[in-house]
């Protein structure tokens, strides 16, 4: 990855109410079509802002694999997901920089916040989009490419035309783009 990673220290700020309002993570994923029986990968999970509300949708008839590569975070996670009492159908899962390895393959995949953080991005998606189904959801939430707004400096964010066209020559189609208020954007689009 890059040295511009999430300082894990600030963890319970990726739970204020501001950005829960903003993006409403429950909400989000049934709207994306996250449904029972789902196998759900959120790959750089951090603590569980949206591992946690797609544990709850998918209960005990799906998966959620929740990756990320900072054990502050997953710990912190962990005590969330027990809170909720979604642990059953939860799975953690340590990553290296670049990859980890999942035990299937799976119906949707989240990348949150993420692949601005990353400096290989075509070897660091190829090593999770082997895990992808044909007909596969895969979702972006990523911060807009301003100066005046908030998140990570100007030049560690990915615009929304740069993130489509390493998405399309990933093989992913029927790539939409919509606003999440003034400082974030979702992409999501689904496997060939």
């Amino acid at each position: 990855m890059g040295n511009h990673r999430f300082n894990p220290d600030k963890k319970s700020k990726l739970f204020n109410d501001k950005r829960r309002q903003r993006l409403q993570p429950k909400k989000l994923l049934n709207k994306l079509g996250l449904k029972n029986g789902d196998i759900f990968a959120d790959i750089g999970a951090g603590n569980g802002f949206f591992a946690i509300p797609a544990a709850e949708i998918l209960k005990e008839s799906g998966k959620v694999y929740a990756v990320d590569v900072e054990n502050i975070m997953l710990a912190d996670l962990v005590s969330r997901a027990k809170e909720k009492n979604v642990s059953k159908s939860l799975e953690i899962i340590k990553s290296g920089e670049y990859a980890a390895h999942l035990p299937e393959k799976v119906d949707f995949m989240l990348f949150s916040y993420l692949i601005h953080e990353v400096d290989k991005k075509e070897f660091f998606l190829n090593n999770y989009f082997r895990y992808l189904k044909k007909g596969s959801k895969v979702v972006f939430v990523e911060w807009t490419k301003k100066e005046d707004v908030a998140g990570p400096p100007f030049e560690h964010r990915i615009s929304r035309n740069e993130l489509s066209s390493i998405l399309k020559n990933m093989e992913i189609e029927n790539i939409k783009i919509e606003d999440c208020g003034e400082e974030n954007y979702l992409l999501f689009g689904t496997k060939k």
